[in-house]
């Protein structure tokens, strides 16, 4: 029912084909802050792009191509992360568009978003929880990511925010809400303070997650005011996605101190992906320093079945055997839960031979945590060595 109401974020957008190139949300992005850099240091197209990496004409055109629909956005600080001569950095194939992303398998909308949808910007999938779009941009559109139908069309979450909170006030039932987007990062943080503030006065809700990939990505555009709206309404709980050790930097590290001396209880996610981090020793080296930096290691997950991302896929199998071995030489504290997110909204459930129901060629039956059974296409293609070093 709630699917011919057209709630869902995807309807309040520009079709494909009037991709932005800068942010028209009357929310507006981060301005300059004190302390700050440049207000928007984004390279988001295939022209300023070649000016930091070599990019032959094909790839060019490549690229130019796969905007059309997937168009992309770079950090000017995470594009200096990248070794530039490593066509296989990890790095780099987080950021840049690749011709793969012209593969048709997959879906645009993988966790039938659409359907949990009960305002453009409120979703909900389980009884005691609740999904806040309180952003529309991210600092950089990952490669991988399960929401690419949104990314880069102009659309504006705050006109949605009041019947969401009208909802969330009537409904004694939702004890958690997670603040997602895009990146909640992304809005001033005196909008920030006002979601939080709003929220802060139901009192059911016991528990607010704050999702974002701001502090790996581009660490420099976090400022004093965001950590103040944090110490006000401590305590939050902040979800970073991070998926690779070179991601940990000195910026990153320093942020994470910060977002602990407000008082925000700190764990991470990460998406297992191929030729990225689909090895024991770089996530055993990923979730060893996010420990000793006070960052709790939550989901391993593997890769949403997103149209134009599945050359990321890793086997399942694969990602067994690599827990398994972590298993052997990471501390407890150093383990997240490995899981999937079934497509067609079935839910996450965790990876492990109990959920495992049967195989049939590529496909692979898995029950969701209530008895319900979901397919998961299980043909990631053989991945190669990075050569890193960390095996050694």
């Amino acid at each position: 029912a709630m699917a011919k109401k057209n709630l869902s974020a995807q309807n309040t957008m520009r079709h494909a084909g009037q991709r932005t190139e800068e942010p028209i949300s009357s929310l507006k992005i981060l301005n300059n802050e004190e302390g700050s850099s440049p207000a928007l240091p984004f390279v988001y197209s295939t022209e300023v792009l070649s000016k930091f990496i070599s990019l032959d004409p094909d790839q060019q055109n490549a690229i130019i191509q796969i905007c059309r629909t997937h168009p992309f956005r770079i950090p000017q600080f995470y594009l200096k992360l990248i070794e530039t001569n490593n066509p296989f950095c990890p790095i780099r194939q987080q950021a840049i568009p690749s011709a793969e992303e012209l593969q048709d398998e997959g879906s645009d909308d993988p966790l039938n978003e659409r359907d949990i949808s009960i305002t453009p910007v409120l979703m909900r999938r389980y009884p005691g929880r609740a999904v806040f779009l309180i952003s529309s941009e991210c600092a950089m559109y990952c490669r991988f990511c399960n929401r690419k139908r949104m990314v880069g069309r102009g659309w504006d979450p705050g006109e949605y925010f009041e019947e969401s909170f009208r909802y969330l006030s009537g409904d004694a039932t939702i004890r958690e809400i997670i603040l997602s987007g895009g990146d909640p990062f992304m809005i001033p943080p005196d909008l920030l303070d006002k979601v939080l503030s709003r929220l802060r006065t139901m009192r059911h809700i016991k528990t607010i997650r704050i999702s974002t990939r701001l502090p790996v990505v581009d660490p420099e555009r976090m400022t004093e005011k965001h950590f103040r709206v944090l110490k006000k309404h401590e305590p939050l709980w902040v979800v970073i996605h991070i998926n690779h050790p070179q991601e940990i930097t000195p910026e990153f590290l320093e942020n994470v101190k910060r977002f602990r001396s407000a008082g925000s209880a700190m764990v991470s996610q990460t998406v297992l992906l191929r030729n990225i981090n689909d090895c024991e020793n770089i996530l055993l080296k990923l979730f060893e320093t996010l420990v000793s930096a006070g960052v709790k290691p939550y989901y391993l997950f593997q890769l949403d079945e997103v149209r134009g991302g599945q050359h990321f896929k890793v086997r399942l199998e694969k990602g067994v055997r690599i827990m398994k071995a972590l298993r052997a030489k990471a501390s407890g504290l150093a383990m997240p839960q490995y899981a999937v997110d079934l497509t067609g909204g079935l839910g996450k459930v965790p990876v492990d031979y109990a959920y495992l129901k049967g195989r049939k060629g590529k496909k692979a039956y898995i029950e969701n945590l209530s008895g319900v059974t979901g397919i998961y296409m299980d043909d990631g293609e053989k991945s190669r060595c990075k050569k890193c070093g960390l095996c050694k």
